[in-house]
C-alpha cells in the first residue's frame, strides 16, 4: 500500500488536511530546512493530536547541525523517542551518531535531498540501523523503480509541490535589502531569472530557493502504487489551502480511466507545473579539453 504524506503549507491548516491522508510531516524550529516549522513545545500537542487520529507522524531535523546545536538535538530525539514518532528525517549525519551514542532507537529517515540517488549508498545505510529513504528529486521515475527493486527499507518520493533546490546559511533577502538600501513590507519574495519566478524562504537560520515549477506527478503516482512504493509526500509549500486540498482528493481518487483528466486539472490550476526530471535523465558531462 503506498501512503501519502503531507506537508501543510502553514501549521493551522492540519486539522483539515489529517483527515485526507495517511501522515503528517513538519519540521522543528531551527532544526530543519524547507519544511514548515513548529516550537519545540507544540510538538507534543501536535504529535498526539496526529497520533489520536490514527495517522503517521513524521519530524524533519534536516539542516546541517554546529556544536552549538547539540544539546538541544538530543533534547528533541529524546521527546521523539517519548512520542513514538514514526521518523525523524536526518541530513547530518550527527543525528545518526547521536541515536547510536544514546542509544534510541529511532526509527531514521535519510534525506540529504540531493544525495539519495542510488539504492547501493541506501543499502550502506541500512547497515548503521536507518529505517527509510527519502529520494533525490532529480532522478527520473525509472531509477525510482529501479531503487525500490534494490532495496529492503521503505522508501519515500515527492509527488506534488515545489521542490526545494537550495540552502545557504547566509540571509540573502535581508543582505539584498540592506545593500541596495531597499525597504520593504512584502511578505513573499521570489528570484526571477529567465521569465521562471524561484520562491525564497529567509529563516533565523538561513535562506531556501525552491523551483519555479511546481511538480505534479500524479500519472506518475499510479505507476508508484503498482509497484508498492511506500510513501509519496505531496507538499502544500506556497498552495493555498483549498487547492492543495483539491489535490490531495486527486491523488487519492485517481486511477487508469481518470489520470489524464487529473492531470489536466492540476494543470489548469497551476500555471507553472511540471513533471519536473521524472522522465528527463541528468547527464554530467565533461566540457571540451577538460579532464
Amino acid at each position: 500500500m503506498t501512503k501519502l504524506i503531507a506537508m501543510p503549507n502553514e501549521i493551522n491548516e492540519i486539522d483539515e488536511i489529517l483527515v485526507a491522508v495517511d501522515a503528517i510531516v513538519f519540521g522543528i524550529r531551527d532544526m530543519s530546512v524547507n519544511f514548515i516549522d513548529i516550537e519545540l513545545i507544540e510538538l507534543e500537542p501536535l504529535v498526539k493530536k496526529i497520533k489520536s487520529a490514527g495517522k503517521e507522524v513524521f519530524v524533519s531535523l534536516n539542516k546541517n547541525m554546529h556544536n552549538k546545536d547539540l544539546k538541544l538535538v538530543e533534547k528533541i530525539l529524546k521527546k521523539c523517542k517519548k512520542l513514538k514518532v514514526d521518523g525523524i528525517l536526518y541530513y547530518d549525519v550527527a543525528i545518526l551518531q547521536l541515536c547510536h551514542k544514546l542509544s534510541l532507537d529511532l526509527p531514521l529517515v535519510w534525506s540529504a535531498e540531493h544525495l539519495v540517488t542510488n539504492y547501493h549508498t541506501i543499502n550502506y545505510w541500512h547497515k548503521f540501523n536507518i529505517s527509510y529513504a527519502f529520494l533525490s528529486n532529480e532522478i527520473t521515475a525509472d531509477e525510482v523503480l529501479d531503487i525500490k527493486k534494490n532495496v529492503t527499507i521503505p522508501i519515500i518520493v515527492q509527488g506534488f509541490g515545489y521542490l526545494p533546490m537550495y540552502v545557504s546559511k547566509r540571509l540573502a533577502i535581508t543582505n539584498y535589502l540592506k545593500f541596495f538600501k531597499l525597504k520593504t513590507s512584502a511578505k513573499k519574495f521570489y528570484l526571477v531569472k529567465e521569465e521562471k519566478k524561484y520562491p525564497i524562504v529567509e529563516r533565523d537560520i538561513g535562506t531556501e530557493i525552491y523551483s519555479g515549477d511546481i511538480l505534479d506527478a500524479i500519472c506518475e503516482y499510479l505507476i508508484y502504487k503498482h509497484n508498492k512504493i511506500d510513501y509519496v509526500l505531496l507538499s502544500g509549500f506556497g498552495i493555498e489551502k483549498d487547492k492543495f486540498l483539491r489535490v490531495i482528493d486527486l491523488f487519492k481518487t485517481v486511477d487508469d480511466t481518470n489520470k489524464e483528466t487529473y492531470r489536466l486539472e492540476i494543470e489548469n490550476m497551476f500555471d507553472n507545473s511540471s513533471q519536473g526530471f521524472l522522465h528527463t535523465e541528468t547527464i554530467y558531462q565533461v566540457k571540451k579539453n577538460e579532464k
